[in-house]
């Protein structure tokens, strides 16, 4: 009940442009509609633009050691059912628990999750913040012995983070027809970008990150047992996305972002504590497709990224993802330009 309610209360809040992500805001375009070539991008933010949505986020955590290859902590998170509108720069969205099904409790645990994101899509800039909060895991890998999922009830993921585009081609590639469908790319184009960012997160649980049972049964070194793990990052990535506009109507759409972060990080272990600073890599990936006309829409998108996060101190390597899948359906209703001209 609490993790429904917690999910209500977030979701509730105001969503802009409710993207590959939920949106609390979309700002004026800093590129005018007059620089926009009609050519490849028709503009629909002067009609209501409405969506239902299905969408499901999840946080992956990953642990590899010298004894296990790959420990993987994920929460139980549902798939939620949602409703959007969007009318020039403002968008409305709510999305609550899916009723018709739900992961199984007693075989993945139970999770409180708390998930807010606020996006601004502008024509040349865009910007998204979240802030996110999981509380209670499972770890994907079978228990040897009782053939079932190990379950932390009291393991949290607390997270938060900014992120930045600039869209250099943004006279005739739109990034909303990707995901926010306020416009429609109707010739396939591309366009570089740039994308800083700053990002944190913590992960900890008071009996050790790593369960009891893994320890022992993998002989694993006492330094192996992590309490707590505090992660800072600042980073810059170049990359580039393009729409292929196919059939007329069809559309898919990939964007890319290699880039480097600067990350400070630290432990709190069983026996000692550790910090250090170091360069890193990161990649980030937006994925989206579907069918786009003039008055009615259908698609989907992914977004995933990879954060490689070395621990020298304990020889463990850790990996941390939050993805996010989205499929939506709407229409377009072009009832405020009406009434202007009656």
């Amino acid at each position: 009940m609490k993790s429904r309610l917690s999910s209500l209360i977030v979701y509730t809040i105001l969503f802009l442009g409710c993207t590959s992500y939920p949106s609390l805001a979309q700002n004026k375009d800093i590129t005018s509609t007059s620089t926009l070539d009609t050519n490849y991008v028709e503009d629909y933010t002067e009609w209501l633009t409405t969506r239902l949505y299905l969408l499901y986020q999840n946080a992956t955590f990953v642990i590899s050691t010298n004894e296990v290859d790959n420990i993987i902590f994920q929460p139980n998170t549902d798939i939620k059912l949602g409703i959007a509108g969007f009318y020039k720069w403002f968008g409305l969205g709510l999305s609550i628990t899916n009723p018709f099904y739900q992961f199984n409790k007693e075989t993945y645990g139970k999770t409180s999750a708390i998930d807010l994101r606020i996006n601004a899509f502008g024509r040349a800039i865009a910007a998204e913040v979240f802030i996110q909060n999981f509380h209670g895991f499972y770890i994907r890998n079978i228990h040897p012995t009782y053939n079932r999922f190990y379950i932390l009830p009291d393991m949290n993921l607390f997270s938060l983070g900014a992120y930045g585009y600039w869209i250099y081609n943004s006279r005739k590639f739109s990034l909303r027809a990707a995901f926010v469908q306020n416009e429609r790319q109707v010739k396939s184009a591309g366009s570089f970008m740039i994308r800083p960012g700053f990002s944190y997160f913590q992960v900890s649980s008071d009996t050790g990150i790593i369960p009891a049972e893994i320890i022992k049964t993998y002989k694993l070194a006492p330094d192996e047992i992590i309490k707590e793990g505090d992660f800072y990052s600042i980073s810059l990535a170049p990359g580039y996305t393009y729409t292929f506009v196919f059939l007329k109507h069809m559309y898919f759409n990939a964007a890319v972002f290699p880039g480097v972060a600067w990350l400070s990080y630290s432990y709190k272990g069983k026996n000692d504590n550790y910090s250090r600073s170091d360069f890193i890599f990161q990649l980030g990936i937006r994925l989206a497709a579907g069918y786009n006309t003039k008055k009615w829409y259908i698609g989907g998108a992914v977004i995933t990224g990879f954060n490689d996060l070395d621990a020298p101190w304990s020889n463990s390597s850790f990996f941390y993802d939050v993805s996010q899948f989205r499929i939506w359906g709407g229409m377009r209703f072009d009832i405020f330009r009406k009434k202007k001209k009656n």
